[in-house]
């Protein structure tokens, strides 16, 4: 130290310019050595204090992408409809949930136990909401290729790698839970919304049903009515013949008897008849043939008889026959028996069989947690070789070099201090 004090006066008395002589420095700092040596071991003792003390930490990660088909089964599914950037989404925001990162370790106590460290119970919140700061969640960039990360920082006696990738795991399991909720919902609310679809389609063909019935009794009485007025009216007109047959036979036999004709005869067998005869010949005939009186007045006689003994009998012809088997066909609604023999109307609904075979395709998804594929791991989590941060040789290196810059430093100051002094004492 003497030799560095008397080396500064030196310099004083020698220089009298402003200029700097590195050669001066270094004889500066040689003189000091003891000032720098000091500050280099206190830095390397600081150093070594630091490197006991501190807790060594790891750094784990997991990286995961999106998957092209994992969603697809679900999004089959009438009401679902889950992207997966959607559903990439949605899983980081639950990883980023303090609140399910307890769930997670209520589940599994062993973790929860592993970072509690021997802590005191009532610090538990204090403790593992500070342990779940060191979970960082970084969203990738999925349209640029880039996968997100979920990271952990953990001090040596805890298993970070582990309890990250179980976490993501437990996480990816649970929010596949939940989107199979969300596919029993919307498959029961598909169900439900058939079944009322159903109802109404079957409430719908009742109410048309009644009004085909209603109308199908109405026309059917109207159809009896006109059959009944048409049978009367072909009754009257069957009876008006017969009776206009009645009297021209009246007329026929009249004449016949005028005649003399009492058998069935031909004008040739008249012989020499007279000229009335031929007139009445053409008035009263059988048609285009032969005139009726030739049937002899027995013949007319006994048709005319069998015809008024027929007007006491109920009338007949072929056209009363075809509409008294009308009106015996329509003693019976066939359909309408049917439509009220029925024990159910839904076969013959084709909107409410369609629904209900979609009800049965719909009751036939059955979807599992292997079905779905939320996202895909990359790069599980694993502890690295050596923990985060600089080594040990490296921390020691720079103790030296800073204990180095300080020494010097020192030194300088110290010199500059004395020279400072000097100089005011030789001013003063």
């Amino acid at each position: 130290m003497n030799s560095f004090n008397h080396h500064s006066v030196d310099q004083s008395q020698h220089h009298s310019t402003d200029e700097i002589d590195l050669r001066d420095i270094a004889i500066m700092l040689i003189n000091g050595w003891r000032w720098i040596a000091v500050s280099m071991a206190t830095c390397l003792v600081l150093a070594s204090i630091y490197l006991v003390a501190s807790t060594p930490s790891y750094h784990s990660s997991l990286t995961y992408t999106e998957t092209s088909d994992g969603l697809n089964v679900i999004n089959r599914i009438p009401g679902v409809a889950v992207t997966p950037q959607q559903a990439v989404s949605e899983l980081e925001i639950r990883l980023g949930s303090y609140e399910r990162f307890r769930v997670f370790l209520d589940q599994h106590p062993d973790y929860a136990d592993m970072l509690m460290q021997d802590s005191a119970p009532e610090l538990e919140g204090t403790v593992l909401r500070t342990q779940f700061r060191e979970l960082k969640v970084a969203p990738g960039d999925l349209a640029a290729g880039s996968p997100g990360e979920v990271s952990f920082s953990y001090p040596e006696d805890i298993d970070g790698a582990a309890l990250l990738n179980q976490y993501f795991q437990w996480s990816q399991q649970q929010y596949i839970t939940d989107l199979l909720a969300r596919v029993d919902r919307s498959l029961a609310s598909a169900i439900s919304r058939n079944e009322a679809e159903m109802e109404a389609h079957l409430e719908a063909y009742d109410a048309e049903l009644d009004a085909t019935v209603t109308r199908m009794n109405e026309e059917h009485s109207v159809r009896r009515l006109e059959l009944q007025d048409q049978l009367a009216a072909e009754r009257a007109a069957e009876r008006a013949s017969r009776e206009e047959r009645i009297r021209t036979l009246e007329q026929a036999e009249e004449i016949a008897g005028m005649l003399g004709i009492t058998k069935p005869t031909s004008p040739l067998s008249l012989g020499d008849a007279d000229d009335a005869a031929r007139i009445v010949y053409d008035n009263v005939s059988i048609g285009n043939d032969l005139p009726l009186y030739f049937l002899g007045t027995e013949a007319l006689a006994a048709e005319r008889e069998v015809l008024k003994q027929g007007l006491d009998q109920p009338i007949t012809s072929p056209a009363i026959r075809q509409i008294e088997k009308q009106l015996e066909q329509l003693q019976h609604q066939r359909r309408i028996e049917a439509f009220k023999a029925r024990e159910n109307d839904s076969p013959f609904i084709d909107a409410y069989n369609q629904l209900r075979q979609e009800n049965t395709l719909l009751r036939a998804n059955r979807i599992t947690a292997d079905d779905i594929d939320v996202v895909e791991v990359v790069n599980v989590a694993y502890r690295p070789m050596q923990p985060e941060g600089p080594g040990k040789a490296l921390v020691l290196a720079l103790a030296l070099i800073l204990g180095g810059m300080l020494g010097v430093m020192l030194v300088m100051l110290v010199a500059f201090s004395r020279s400072l002094r000097r100089y005011r004492s030789q001013t003063a």
